[in-house]
């Protein structure tokens, strides 16, 4: 189990760093996998917010004011939504919404390599992208791909997308925190003796940076979206 944190924690950290925007979602199968799932998104959450400040650190006030404040408006609604239904659902039902995630997001990202949204409609698809977003960042930690497709028709700055995007689930995670206490998914124990294992999360980073030009990401996301299927099929099993 030490040994599945601490991966998450450099994978979180190889992510964070602009690798692949898919290798996040991997990271909620391989801890659901090697233990229960309201265990692995309650985990999960404080390595995500650490390796959050770090990213917004290497793109302190680069991010796009206006975009960001519409996309967390929104997320509003999916945070707020999918908190109700976190605290509902048992253990068993958890790792079904995660693994039909996984494999939504798999089918979202091989359609979305087709999908061309017009410029001037893409302030209208700011609010569902958001708030669906909210709603399964919430439930699983997959909100990227939705507002990963809308930030792509706004003509950013790569520099601006990785910022923007880094502030808005910033703040997105910190907002998920009551709702996960109040469902009883933080495992303090669990926290505290895994902690150490967040040193990963800067030597993930520092990989990734290293690495970013030499990847084939068309290969990468190829490879993580299979090992994202198979994860959730054995989620479904098991």
């Amino acid at each position: 189990m030490i040994a599945s944190v601490a991966a998450a924690a450099f994978l979180i950290g190889f992510n964070k760093a602009g690798v692949a925007g898919t290798l996040g979602p991997f990271v909620t199968v391989l801890l659901a996998l090697s233990i229960p799932a309201d265990d692995a998104v309650g985990l999960l959450l404080p390595i995500l917010i650490v390796a959050d400040w770090f990213t917004i650190a290497a793109h302190w006030r680069q991010w796009d004011t206006r975009i960001y404040g519409r996309l967390l408006m929104a997320s509003l609604i999916g945070i707020a939504i999918g908190s109700v239904v976190i605290s509902a659902v048992s253990e068993t039902v958890l790792r079904r919404i995660i693994a039909v995630a996984m494999l939504g997001f798999a089918v979202f990202y091989i359609k979305s390599r087709s999908i061309r949204l017009d410029a001037e409609k893409s302030d209208r698809y700011a609010w569902p992208a958001g708030a669906t977003s909210g709603l399964i960042s919430t439930l699983a930690h997959l909100g990227g791909p939705p507002v990963f497709v809308y930030l792509m028709t706004t003509n950013l700055s790569p520099r601006r997308f990785v910022a923007t995007s880094a502030v808005l689930f910033a703040t997105i995670n910190l907002l998920k925190v009551p709702g996960y206490f109040l469902a009883g998914l933080f495992n303090g124990e669990l926290i505290v003796s895994t902690m150490w294992t967040w040193v990963m999360i800067p030597i993930g980073v520092l990989a990734g940076r290293a690495l970013v030009d030499k990847i084939n990401r068309e290969r990468f996301e190829r490879a993580t979206v299979a090992l994202l299927t198979v994860g959730a099929a054995l989620l479904l099993i098991f």
